[in-house]
């Protein structure tokens, strides 16, 4: 019974307009996506291996002066992903430099590879953004009639006066939806990865694969909750106008309205100090650092690392230092838990839902700009050791440890291939699948939620 409605409702799609236009419209959006994406990464490629040469240059130039090595900030900057074809996962809005030296990390910024940073504000066709723009809409395109509408075609009743259980009648609806959907978003990922494999700029190794595929299971996923909705909005109303009305307004609510006052509910509910007033505590501490340094905490000879006064100036500075952190690392903090509890309201829309599970399996976006930060902090505390182990067999260093300035540790020389230099690593496979869990069994309690709800309708429902 279940299979021959299957292979009924899946006929009836396969021979509607709206499938047809619909699947032109997935298969040329992304085509172009993927074009796009082989244009703009070849150029972001180019510029951070020009970016990576100027640093490998300047740390060259560093590396005649032990402490200028330790000294001088160094900046992080994070590579172009090649799954970024997949999803983007926002990272063009998000921090990708860091500044760090061997004594502190000091703060983060956005580098824009574009010449214009104007021309960086926008989505890119990723998978992702398709998935979660267009197949949400065309998902609700295909279910906001299921019910109503054959009803309203007097072919409902037909039906059910046959023995035909409403739980099969519904789940063949809803699995034939997905399928049929599924079915466009999957052609379309074949001709992306055709274009990418004639590209070249793209390894389809075993991982891209991988991860391929889990994209399309959690689009699966994502694309049953809207299907599950269009099939609710169809079971408590008696026409489909009303039903198509309702699901556009969830589409809104999930694409624009959540999205797009977060920023909003962000202040509202999760306020943090505004930048300027931390800075201004920050200076009032520093200049009570300032005022109760012995004197001559200021005094240098460039000539004589062991002018005694040297030592007073290395304290100094290491207090002015362990103050500005101090503020600033409470500041990141802040807008860190922010940031999260913000993510954590913006659950509520299953858009959100799709792209933190993107965001999480593909190790992009804020996770990976998360670990790069707190795997900086632990690479800065071996930086450190590394130069006071070096320091400490020089003579001529009084090791008075200067986090701004060479006064007084070595200045020997040092290979620039003995320098300790951040490499990200990449979270695993297994990192990956426990930071997407929170989100997984979120949508999967939406979609329980709302098909319980549309079983319920759909049980009392009259089909006459």
């Amino acid at each position: 019974m279940f299979t021959t409605l299957y292979i009924r409702e899946l006929q009836n799609y396969l021979y509607s307009l709206r499938f047809q236009v619909s699947f032109v419209i997935v298969v040329l959006v992304f085509s172009l996506g993927s074009v796009s994406f082989v244009s703009s990464f070849k150029g972001m490629h180019d510029n951070y291996a020009k970016y990576n040469q100027a640093q490998q240059e300047s740390l060259a130039k560093r590396a005649e002066n032990l402490s200028k090595v330790a000294t001088q900030p160094s900046s992080f900057v994070t590579s172009p992903r090649e799954n970024s074809v997949i999803a983007d996962c926002k990272e063009s809005y998000l921090p990708n430099r860091i500044e760090y030296s061997a004594y502190n990390v000091f703060g983060y910024s956005v580098r824009h590879d574009s010449n214009n940073p104007l021309l960086s504000r926008g989505d890119s066709l990723s998978w992702s953004f398709i998935v979660s723009m267009f197949l949400s809409f065309i998902t609700l395109l295909f279910a906001f009639d299921a019910i109503s509408g054959e009803k309203e075609e007097r072919t409902l009743a037909l039906v059910f006066s046959n023995a035909v259980p409403r739980r099969t009648f519904l789940c063949s609806k809803l699995l034939s939806i997905v399928t049929i959907v599924g079915m466009m978003e999957l052609v379309g990922i074949i001709i992306s990865l055709l274009i990418l494999a004639v590209s070249g700029q793209v390894q389809l190794n075993g991982s891209f694969l991988m991860e391929t595929g889990g994209f399309v299971l959690i689009s699966l996923l994502f694309i049953t909750t809207f299907a599950v909705f269009g099939l609710l909005s169809s079971v408590v109303t008696r026409y489909s106008n009303i039903s198509l009305l309702i699901s556009l307004c969830f589409w809104l609510f999930a694409a624009v309205i959540i999205p797009n006052t977060s920023v909003f509910w962000a202040k509202k509910l999760f306020g943090i100090p505004a930048s300027e007033e931390v800075d201004r505590k920050r200076r009032e501490a520093s200049d009570d650092i300032n005022r109760n340094a012995p004197p001559g905490s200021w005094s240098s000879n460039g000539g004589d690392a062991f002018f005694p006064r040297h030592e007073l100036r290395a304290k100094n500075q290491t207090n002015l230092m362990n103050n500005d952190k101090k503020f600033n690392d409470a500041y990141y903090l802040q807008q860190f838990r922010q940031f999260e509890q913000t993510r954590n309201f913006t659950l509520l829309s299953p858009i959100a839902q799709f792209d933190y599970m993107n965001e999480a399996f593909l190790g992009g976006g804020y996770l990976r700009f998360q670990k790069n930060w707190n795997d900086l902090h632990a690479f800065q505390e071996r930086f450190l050791q590394w130069f006071k182990d070096i320091d400490a067999n020089d003579s001529g260093s009084p090791h008075w440890y200067n986090p701004y300035e060479d006064y007084s540790t070595s200045k020997k020389s040092v290979a620039v291939d003995q320098i300790p230099q951040y490499q990200e690593q990449i979270a695993s496979f297994g990192q990956r699948i426990e930071f997407i869990s929170g989100y997984l069994i979120a949508m999967i309690i939406t979609i329980a939620v709302l098909f319980m709800a549309c079983f319920y309708f759909f049980t009392r429902y009259d089909v006459r």
